[in-house]
């Protein structure tokens, strides 16, 4: 991915005259509250990227995404700046943005840090537990398992997830929710149909992690846990490069399934 700053200026400004904006979802009904303001046009874009509505690989034009968000192209140019430092969009060689190609690489990287900071999560979250934290969590399932995958699912999926490490503090989960909602776009373009049954698999899975909070076993958390994701990673890179071979998924296997006192 090009980095130049010279480079990434001019094409951030030749993309004005570029062919229309791919991908991009249909306005919204009502002009947005807080035209021209910077951090509203990046977190739109950003929130389109990730959820796959603006596909991988889609070439970005200044002005028609300045057009359908109503504001000027400056906080669109600014914005394209900041995603392009954060990795999401790249300058090719004719100098033009787009959005950059999923790789496998990605997918294990991302993926990797989910796993790590679920499990630390994890860690952190169940000798703390009382029965009105299982409770919470137990409703969340059935609430869950009560939902339909074309409904609020994949909402509620999200929430009991977030229930699992709720004692391991604001930075913790942060970091948390930044890896899985980076992981998204990857998982919603090579696993189509899939969706949103293969994202943690099945509701067995869902329940054993209740019943291993519900008996405080940490250990058992984690393995469920760190072999959900890492299987949801595999298959996601499977669809992308078969020969690929998974190096920091495999690593972060070895750190949260390594026995007590290995490596002292």
């Amino acid at each position: 991915m090009t980095h130049d700053s010279t480079g990434s200026d001019a094409a951030l400004h030749q993309s004005d005259q570029d062919g229309p904006l791919a991908g991009l979802p249909p306005p919204p009904a009502q002009p947005r509250a807080s035209r021209g303001d910077l951090h509203d046009v990046y977190e739109r874009l950003r929130h389109d990227i990730l959820d796959g509505s603006i596909p991988a690989g889609s070439m970005l034009n200044q002005v028609h995404i300045a057009k359908r968000l109503s504001v000027s192209r400056t906080p669109v140019r600014e914005a394209l700046r900041m995603l392009q430092a954060e990795g999401l969009v790249e300058v090719n060689f004719q100098h033009r943005i787009r959005v950059v190609p999923i790789t496998p690489e990605e997918i294990d990287s991302v993926y990797a840090m989910w796993l790590l900071m679920a499990c630390l999560g994890i860690s952190l979250t169940v000798p703390r537990l009382d029965a009105d934290d299982i409770a919470r969590i137990r409703a969340a399932l059935e609430a869950m398992n009560g939902s339909q995958p074309a409904g609020d699912w994949a909402h509620r999926h999200i929430e009991f997830h977030k229930l699992l490490i709720m004692h391991a503090g604001d930075h913790i989960v942060t970091a948390y929710e930044n890896c899985r909602t980076n992981s998204e776009r990857a998982r919603k373009s090579f696993m189509g149909q899939q969706q949103p049954y293969s994202w943690l698999a099945s509701e067995e899975e869902h329940s054993a992690l209740v019943d291993a909070y519900a008996v405080r076993d940490q250990d058992r958390a984690i393995q469920i846990m760190s072999r959900q994701l890492s299987r949801i990673a595999l298959t996601v890179m499977g669809n992308i490069d078969p020969t690929y071979e998974p190096t920091a998924i495999r690593q972060a296997m070895k750190l949260v399934t390594r026995p007590a006192g290995a490596g002292r």
